[in-house]
């Protein structure tokens, strides 16, 4: 087995790709050379895996192919999920009603994550280049120009602007961005990053602007234009609005969806880190999830299209209350459910390969802004 090998952190790490694979999906999986299933997806995130690792809304045309094979395990049982009191991801589902967050992870590459060591600065860059700042930067400009309200059209100039000119974006898990879009590599160096008791969320969706505290209660623009300097991460929903999955009607169509968050103002960061022990504790926690999920759900694959099941995951955001089946807390944990996302065994297992070649030895940074 070819042992592929990349450096992390400023340390070392190995691992054997397609092991993973041959271990949670059975010896069926392993039984000889094959093609993987790969389907073009239809729009590119802002790029929640990283420093403006994205594509600008000018990215790959729609397409809507079937996901091809899927290999099974051998003795792979009748589609039934095993009953079980709450869901693996259940304490992960994300609630749109309930946006206000303060810990965030974003990936970042080996060549970034050298930089933020030695400079130790986590805001530096405002677009890659050729590609742009991200779809969400692009909707802000538009809204801002087309918006009615004078204060959410001189809410959101503000936070297409300057105040977070140079960002990251984030989630909050990493294995929920990882795998980002296919084509797209945000990078296998993960930073925590936690913001103020004090910061406010700037959401973008549904064709709006508003702001919200860290106890979810609604901010009025006045308040935000008056006190910036508070804003501390902007929530981004690709949805019909912006051109995303249009869920009214009987069917649901469109371009494809995702969710993430922008963090850029430095003044609302407590603190960031990288290399820590908790951070790995938290991939590790991450990829013992996807293992337990992927052996309760591997003989219920999702079939059909990436692209349509991207529409159905995007449109079933707005639900509320807890989930009901392993899949649906799933879907609703998921920031880009793109096709390396698609719930079939082979996608699951490909990301916890992948998560296990995150994983790195602690050599801490832990930076508060600020101090001294």
């Amino acid at each position: 087995m070819v042992v592929g090998r990349s450096r992390v952190l400023g340390l070392e790490r190995a691992f054997a790709p397609g092991a993973i694979a041959c271990l949670v999906l059975g010896a069926g999986a392993c039984s000889g050379p094959g093609p993987s299933p790969s389907v073009p997806d239809a729009t590119p995130a802002g790029g929640a895996g990283g420093a403006f690792s994205t594509l600008s809304s000018a990215g790959r045309p729609t397409i809507d192919l079937p996901i091809g094979p899927i290999v099974e395990p051998v003795g792979n049982p009748p589609c039934g999920v095993p009953f079980v009191a709450e869901p693996v991801f259940a304490e992960q589902v994300f609630d749109t009603r309930l946006l206000a967050r303060r810990e965030f992870f974003s990936w970042t590459t080996d060549e970034q994550a050298a930089e933020l060591r030695r400079d130790q600065v986590l805001f530096t860059r405002s677009e890659r280049p050729g590609i742009g700042p991200g779809y969400a930067f692009e909707f802000l400009e538009k809204f801002a120009q087309d918006a009615t309200q004078p204060e959410q059209a001189m809410l959101a100039s503000l936070i297409g602007g300057q105040l977070f000119a140079k960002a990251r974006f984030a989630w909050t898990e990493p294995w929920a961005t990882r795998m980002g879009w296919p084509g797209e590599v945000y990078g296998g160096n993960l930073l925590r990053v936690v913001l103020k008791p004090e910061a406010w969320v700037a959401v973008v969706r549904g064709g709006s602007l508003s702001v919200f505290d860290q106890q979810n209660q609604s901010v009025s623009l006045a308040d935000a234009l008056a006190e910036p300097t508070r804003l501390g991460a902007i929530y981004y929903e690709k949805d019909a609005f912006a051109g995303g999955p249009n869920c009214g009607g009987s069917f649901v169509f469109g371009g494809s969806g995702y969710r993430e968050f922008i963090l850029g103002n430095l003044a609302m960061v407590e603190e960031w880190s990288l290399g820590t022990q908790q951070i790995r504790d938290r991939l590790s926690a991450n990829i013992q999830q996807l293992s337990t999920f992927l052996e309760r759900f591997r003989g219920c694959p999702v079939t059909g299209s990436a692209l349509q099941w991207n529409l159905d995951v995007v449109c079933a955001w707005s639900r509320s209350g807890a989930a009901r089946t392993e899949l649906e807390a799933y879907e609703r944990s998921l920031a880009i459910p793109s096709d390396n996302y698609l719930a079939v065994p082979e996608r699951l297992a490909t990301m916890i390969e992948t998560l296990q070649g995150d994983l790195f030895e602690p050599d801490p940074l832990l930076i508060t802004p600020g101090s001294l």
